[in-house]
């Protein structure tokens, strides 16, 4: 009998502070060997390490503070030579926009490192190779007016990744909301060469490449041939992958996922909602968070949230 290769845990540490916490999450999810590899925009003092003997190995990568969480994602994914079948995506979300923001990033994690002994998620990908993606519960989401203001960066990145830039068959898909998730590394191999379409930090709030990437990873996993999943689907998919049913085809396998996925996000606030509703408010939102010096932008931000949810 083969062992499945060890799974790779790639993390963007924006938030040096937060990334301590998420170690230690790490250290106990793991019963197996797993490597990982950290990528950072600044330079600081080596980034402390999961405590388990579990852990084979550690890259470190510094990378510039462009892309957010992705383009270093894309960089570390596609440089390194790493041999391995799946991996896991995390990064150090802080959500300063957000009141339940390290709340919301605890859950995303806790979510995608649930199991005894071993993640849930790895196991069923071992078990299911047709599986390409496991976002986290409650977060594999339709795109039907969340698309915001990410029709030109979707226009952009959809044709570079072998997908439609129409605007409306895109909102009929689904995403792995807060780009957090378990993957196949298979199920990516055309997000490479993309570097040249992520544009500077400037405090964006949305409309770059990687708010575009986030919409588009599972819709390229299922294009790829795999089935994009949620941790929701996980209860049934076990009983699947366990043989105690036939397996279904790979169509009927992403309808099931489909209708497991939970579509009510619990940390959807007001001001989000709101925006949706109104495009004109998320232009301005934009264009204030990229014009105004920071701490106006932080008054006015929480002016508008306390207006917005009034």
């Amino acid at each position: 009998m083969t062992l499945p290769l060890p799974p790779v845990v790639f993390v963007h540490v924006h938030y040096p502070d937060i990334w301590r916490e998420m170690a230690a999450d790490l250290a106990v999810a793991f019963d197996r060997p797993f490597g990982l590899v950290l990528t950072a925009s600044c330079a600081t003092t080596s980034l402390v390490r999961p405590q388990t003997p579990h852990l084979c190995f550690v890259h470190e990568i510094q990378v510039e503070n462009r892309g957010r969480d992705v383009l270093p994602f894309l960089i570390a994914l596609n440089r390194l030579d790493l041999t391995f079948d799946i991996g896991l995506k995390l990064h150090t979300k802080h959500s300063e926009h957000h009141d339940s923001g390290d709340d919301w990033r605890r859950f995303l994690i806790r979510s995608l490192l649930a199991g005894s002994g071993s993640p849930d998620a790895l196991a069923l990908m071992e078990r299911l190779p047709v599986l390409g993606l496991m976002a986290p519960a409650a977060h594999l989401l339709p795109l039907d007016r969340r698309i915001g203001l990410n029709g030109p960066a979707l226009a952009a990145l959809a044709p570079r990744i072998g997908l439609s830039g129409d605007l409306a068959a895109i909102e009929k898909l689904f995403f792995a909301a807060g780009t957090m998730f378990w993957f196949r590394r298979a199920a990516l191999t055309r997000f490479r060469d993309l570097d040249d379409l992520f544009e500077a930090e400037r405090r964006q709030t949305d409309g770059t490449a990687a708010h575009a990437a986030e919409r588009l990873f599972a819709a390229a996993v299922e294009h790829a041939g795999f089935v994009a999943a949620s941790m929701d689907a996980v209860p049934v998919l076990r009983v699947l992958g366990e043989g105690a049913v036939p397996l279904p085809d790979r169509a009927d396998l992403a309808a099931i996922a489909r209708a497991e996925a939970i579509k009510d996000n619990p940390f959807t606030s007001p001001v989000s909602a709101l925006l949706r509703r109104h495009r004109w408010l998320l232009v301005a939102a934009h264009h204030a968070s990229a014009r105004l010096p920071y701490p106006l932008w932080r008054l006015a931000r929480r002016l508008f949230r306390l207006v917005a949810t009034r």
